[in-house]
This record gives structure tokens, C-alpha cells and sequence, in this order.
């Protein structure tokens, strides 16, 4: 019973293998399996056009005020109160007082000594009618227009070498210069305002001594407003003294208008970048702000703006010629929002903007990107694209 089941399903195998193989024999088409399509890698181009660009150069910084300075005690006293009090806000037009120190020991000694001089003048005049009677009445208008709580007023012209000593003999001429001397110094007792300006900074309160060598604040001009900024090389080539500049800040509003003062001739060690300088006469514009100033340059002749995609090593480019890719070098001069300037390029050179992967010299492109040479239009990018 056994062996006959037994060779019942050996029966069954060897009939099922025999249909098998003859099924397959019959099919006229073998199997394949599905493959991917290959996915295309996208060559960005464009045809090159040149022509006369201006770019412009934007920077920024603070602004300072261009005329400030440091207000220091060339002699020693208490200071007095003023009506305007020389405080930080407080403002001073040209040759009002900023300080006053108190002079009186200074004023009198100051009166001693052009009381001396006056007494030496008078006591010269008898001499002089009889020794040099043309010059008496030179001398003798000068006495009378000698007043002690004025400056002295140049001392009469000699009419002669002889008169000339005659009159250095008598110590007027030492007389008159050590008060001149002494006159100077006197005028240090009220410090004035060298311009219109506003305080920027006290350290001195009225009552209180003041010291020579002291510094008592500073001050400093509303007329004119120095913005300091760096550029780097590539930039400062485009600029020159006297470009004007258009300057901006979140608050106050809107724009205002600058000029290129200085531009530096020394690089910062550190930065590597150039110091540029504008000044504003804007009177709404404050110590302090930071600017940005937009400079637009003058043209650069021969240019044509492209990608900066498609700048290799900062001074080539990938170009089309008879299908094949070439490394074409350029000169940047200057670099925008996604776009440089260059020049070395002609009209209707094909620039590659996004190089395949591994791309090198003589690189053979298929001929949907290769026929941009011959009809890409100018200034249009295009986009095409090839198998793996």
C-alpha cells in the first residue's frame, strides 16, 4: 500500500515538470526586469552681453561729529556760574563763553603792569621832543588812545635805527611784549565756543577749583557729520573723493545726502579692509547714529553681470565653444546680491551659470546644451538637460 502511494506522487512530480518545461519553451519573449528612468542633470546658461555698468557700493559705521574737542584748564582758578550752565545738551553758538574761571588775582597783576608801561611812555615824551621832535607827536597820540581795561594797541612805527634803540633803551619794547604775554593768557580765563556746537560731556560743576591741565568736558559741532566705514579692495577701486552717497538709518527716517571726504591709503591689519569717510551737513542727522551710505560708482566699461554661480577660483568661468566646455578666466569688479560684475567677457559668449558635477576642460555637452551657442538669446538664461 505504501510503495503504491509512493510511486503515485513521483508520478505527479515528473507529469507537473514535463508541463512546466514545455510552457516555458513556448513563450517567444523573455522576461526583463523594469529600470529606472534616469534622472537629468540640470546646465544652467546664458548668453553674454556687455555694455557701460554702474554698480553700486554699499558700507556702514557710526556717525561722529566731524569737529569735536577735548576742553581742557590752561590756568588755575574756581569756576564762576555762567547763564548758560556748560552742560551736557546745552547749546553754544560761535564765540559765546563755555567757562569762566575766576581772574581777579590775574586781572589786577595784568593792570600793574600796563600801569608801568603807561608811566614809561609818559615819562619818554619829554626826551623824545627834544631828541627826535618828528616822532614826539606819534608818541603823544598813542598815550591818549592808552586805555588799561583794553588790549594795547601796536606800539607807534620808529622813524629811524637811532630812535629804535633809543626806545629799547628806556624797556618799552620789554614792557609791551611781556603784557601782550600776559594778555593771552588772561583771554584763557574765559574759555568760548570755536563753532556752534552742543556739550557732549562735563566734569565740572560751578564753585568748584579748577586745575591747569585739567580737562573740564567736550564739545563738539552740529554742522557737519563724519560717517567712518570699511571697504574692502575690490570695493574701494570703484570709489574716489567727491562721489556723492546716499546715507540711511532705521530712525530718524528716509535718506540723506553725503559726500566721499577721504578714502584711506593704508589697510587695517586686522581687517584687511580700507577706511572710507563721508561727511553730511544734514541738520537732522545725530552724533552717534549708525549709517548705512549706498555710493554708486562710475561705469565700468566692457561689463556684463552674471551669476555668482558661475564664478570658479574668484577669477574664471566655465564658457561653450564647439559644444565643449572651456575654463575662461575674468576680472571681478564688483560683487551684488547674487550677481558679480565682470570684465573679459565678449557679446554673445555662453557662460555656463550651474557646471554639471565633475566638470572639466573639453568636457563634450550633449547637443540640447551645446545648441545654445548657436541660439541662445542674449542676456535670457537657459536651462537643458542631459542622461546619465
Amino acid at each position: 500500500m505504501n510503495r503504491r502511494i509512493t510511486a503515485i506522487f513521483a508520478a505527479l512530480i515528473i507529469v507537473s515538470g514535463i508541463v512546466l518545461g514545455a510552457i516555458l519553451s513556448n513563450q517567444k519573449k523573455p522576461v526583463r526586469r523594469r529600470q529606472r528612468p534616469q534622472q537629468q542633470e540640470q546646465i544652467g546658461t546664458m548668453t553674454v552681453e556687455t555694455g557701460d555698468i554702474r554698480t553700486t557700493v554699499t558700507i556702514t559705521g557710526p556717525l561722529t561729529a566731524l569737529d569735536r574737542v577735548d576742553v581742557y584748564a590752561e590756568v588755575s582758578g574756581v569756576l564762576l556760574p555762567t547763564g548758560k550752565r556748560f552742560r551736557p545738551g546745552n547749546r553754544f553758538e560761535k564765540g559765546e563763553p563755555l567757562i569762566r574761571i575766576d581772574d581777579s588775582v590775574y586781572r589786577n597783576n595784568l593792570l600793574a603792569q600796563k600801569s608801568g608801561l603807561l608811566n614809561t611812555i609818559t615819562l619818554l615824551l619829554p626826551d623824545l621832543s627834544i631828541d627826535f621832535p618828528e616822532s614826539e607827536e606819534r608818541w603823544r597820540a598813542y598815550l591818549e588812545r592808552f586805555d588799561l581795561h583794553k588790549p594795547l594797541s601796536p606800539l607807534p612805527e620808529t622813524g629811524s635805527e637811532k630812535e629804535r634803540y633809543y626806545i629799547a633803551s628806556r624797556n618799552v619794547f620789554s614792557q609791551f611784549y611781556t603784557i601782550k604775554s600776559m594778555e593771552a593768557t588772561h583771554a584763557k580765563y574765559t574759555i568760548r565756543a570755536p563753532y556752534g556746537g552742543v556739550v557732549t560731556v562735563s566734569e565740572i560743576n560751578p564753585g568748584t577749583l579748577v586745575r591747569q591741565g585739567q580737562k573740564l568736558g567736550e564739545f563738539a559741532s552740529t554742522d557737519m557729520y563724519e560717517m567712518e566705514a570699511f571697504a574692502d579692495l575690490e570695493e574701494v577701486r570703484l570709489l574716489r573723493v567727491g562721489m556723492p552717497a546716499v546715507l540711511a538709518c532705521g530712525d530718524p527716517p528716509g535718506t540723506f545726502r553725503g559726500t566721499v571726504s577721504r578714502i584711506s591709503e593704508v589697510i587695517d591689519r586686522n581687517t584687511q579692509l580700507v577706511g572710507v569717510y563721508i561727511t553730511s551737513t544734514e541738520k537732522r542727522l545725530r552724533d552717534g547714529l549708525y549709517m548705512t551710505a549706498s555710493i554708486e560708482s562710475d561705469p565700468i566699461v566692457g561689463a556684463a553681470r552674471i551669476p555668482r554661480s558661475a564664478l570658479i577660483d574668484n577669477g574664471r568661468v566655465w564658457v561653450v565653444r564647439d559644444s565643449m566646455l572651456v575654463l575662461q578666466d575674468i576680472d571681478v569688479d564688483a560683487f551684488e546680491d547674487g550677481r558679480i560684475v565682470v570684465r573679459g567677457l565678449t557679446d554673445g559668449t555662453v557662460v555656463v551659470t550651474e557646471p554639471p558635477a565633475g566638470a572639466v576642460e573639453g568636457m563634450k555637452l550633449p547637443a540640447a546644451a551645446a545648441g545654445v551657442t548657436a541660439g541662445g538669446a542674449r542676456g535670457m538664461e537657459g536651462r537643458h538637460g542631459h542622461g546619465n
